[in-house]
């Protein structure tokens, strides 16, 4: 080799190092990072933020899956129920009235469930102080033998002020309804109880000088507002759920259990003699007597020398009672013998002759109606 190509090779590799051509250390290392950067897995970051949002999903899906239970508000301050004045808590959650027939205060809690992707199968009501809940009105759960299985919406009552079902004595406490749904999922919703506020009686101001004075449904009466509906002629009588009221001073009085044996109407067709027992309307099932679908003899013929004549018999009772009966055997009219329907008439004791009639009469009782029917041929020649 040449001088000059040498010294011209050497001064290219000093460039070169000193980084005058461009290629110094920033360039090889954005170099080497770029190589690196190739190596990673392209979307490994969108891959893990998709596995997260999977995961948040299916979360969500659960939840909605979930059965929902929550306590109907009311709005408002003041409706008619049933001729009474409704008041409403301030929360919006009680139902409350004063029942002035039994001077009482009553308090309805409103529970709505319901459960998308199934069927709410048993909800139970409980208190923070006295356990576990059994109302005593209605077929509002907590009965073993009674699970309400409810497509869609479904509602549970519960009266806070029913001494029966809640312990006045424990005074404010946390009312709790739970429901369970077909998965064996359940959910809960709470209500604090101001025991003392929401049940005890506080007698309503009646007093009034004119109709306007009165809530809805009632009337002014002597200075008292009174319910439209009570009004009476003194001396009048009323029989209404197993009590007798006897009108005094226009208005109908406390009543009285109507005396058991007095004819009512329990409402039932399958029902006869009606009478109050106890303060109920109670019926006595309509009996249907039984009915001779079929009598004749057996073998559909009787000759002079037929020995034995036995009864071919179709007796039916819609009612499915039991069925008892005898048969009374005649000879030319004459009575001959009674024997019990499925036993058999010894026609060769007797001498009979071709043309006699034979005749039975075949009488059955289901214990309480008794029906009849009768069966009768002409004795024929035995065929040779």
């Amino acid at each position: 080799m040449s001088q000059k190509p040498l010294l011209a090779f050497v001064v290219g590799l000093i460039l070169v190092s000193s980084g005058c051509l461009g290629f110094g250390d920033e360039e090889l290392e954005q170099q080497e990072n770029d190589n690196n950067e190739k190596q990673e897995p392209v979307g490994e970051t969108n891959m893990t933020s998709l596995e997260k949002r999977i995961i948040d999903l299916e979360a969500k899906i659960a939840e909605y899956e979930q059965p929902k239970v929550y306590f109907q508000e009311f709005k408002g301050d003041d409706v008619s129920f049933s001729g009474s004045l409704v008041n409403l808590a301030d929360d919006g959650n009680l139902f409350c009235y004063y029942y002035e027939y039994l001077d009482e205060n009553r308090c309805n809690l409103a529970g709505v469930s319901y459960d998308v992707n199934g069927i709410i199968v048993e909800f139970s009501w409980e208190s923070s102080k006295g356990g576990k809940i059994t109302p005593t009105y209605g077929n509002y759960g907590n009965s073993d033998a009674g699970v309400v299985y409810t497509y869609g919406t479904h509602g549970a009552f519960l009266n806070v002020c029913d001494a029966e079902a809640i312990d006045p004595s424990h005074g404010d406490q946390i009312i709790t309804l739970t429901v369970y749904d077909n998965d064996g999922n359940s959910a809960s919703v709470s209500y604090d109880l101001d025991y003392d506020s929401a049940c005890t009686v506080v007698e309503p101001d009646n007093t009034c000088a004119s109709d306007s004075d009165c809530p809805l449904g009632t009337i002014c009466v002597g200075g008292v507002c009174i319910d439209d509906t009570n009004i009476c002629v003194d001396g009048e009588q009323m029989t209404d759920g197993g009590w007798v009221y006897t009108c005094v001073g226009g208005q109908w009085g406390p009543g009285e259990p109507v005396p058991d044996g007095t004819a009512c109407d329990d409402g039932d067709p399958d029902t006869e003699y009606d009478v109050y027992t106890n303060g109920t309307c109670v019926g006595t099932p309509v009996n249907h007597p039984p009915e001779i679908h079929h009598l004749v003899f057996a073998g559909g013929f009787v000759t002079n020398e037929t020995d034995y004549v036995c009864l071919d018999l179709n007796v039916v009772d819609e009612d499915g009672d039991a069925i008892t009966g005898d048969a009374t055997w005649l000879i030319n009219g004459v009575f001959e013998e009674s024997l019990s329907i499925d036993e058999c008439f010894d026609l060769g004791s007797y001498n009979v002759a071709v043309g006699d009639e034979l005749s039975v009469q075949v009488t059955v009782s289901d214990g309480v109606d008794t029906v009849t029917a009768t069966h009768a041929v002409i004795i024929e020649e035995e065929p040779e």
